[in-house]
């Protein structure tokens, strides 16, 4: 992959987030949510730059929430699911995902891409607990 594709990447995979946050706290359904955020025209370019990722990785994750979080709720640490901070969560869905299902994406780039996300959009604490819950069902694999 080269280096405009790798920074493509990285921005639809956190307009990806973004969307899926939007997508879980309306609880609309994928194409109300999909028209509601496209109105914000930021957007549109971004996805429409990575359009085949961005739609496999919002569908997939919105689609199989359940599935990606039972994957990581083993490697929790004093933790459940429910109490998980959304954004965080959604952030490990969406390396769980890529990590099980996007064979072109290196699973050290999902976790890194994942702790990058954490330090931006979550608490303090965020991107090292990710960094650890995603190493080690790494190392489960």
């Amino acid at each position: 992959m080269n280096q405009d594709k790798n920074t493509g990447r990285i921005k639809t995979r956190e307009t990806a987030l973004l969307f899926i946050y939007q997508s879980r706290v309306r609880n609309d359904d994928y194409m109300d949510s999909l028209r509601v955020f496209r109105e914000n025209s930021e957007y549109n370019a971004i996805i429409d730059e990575d359009k085949d990722y961005f739609f496999e990785i919002t569908k997939g994750v919105l689609e199989d929430q359940s599935e990606l979080d039972n994957m990581y709720a083993p490697f929790l640490k004093n933790w459940r699911i429910d109490r998980l901070p959304v954004l965080d969560r959604i952030i490990m869905e969406i390396a769980i995902y890529e990590i099980n299902n996007m064979e072109d994406i290196h699973v050290s780039v999902s976790i890194n891409e994942a702790v990058k996300l954490a330090k931006k959009y979550g608490t303090d604490n965020s991107s090292s607990y990710i960094n650890g819950v995603l190493s080690s069902y790494e190392k489960s694999l």
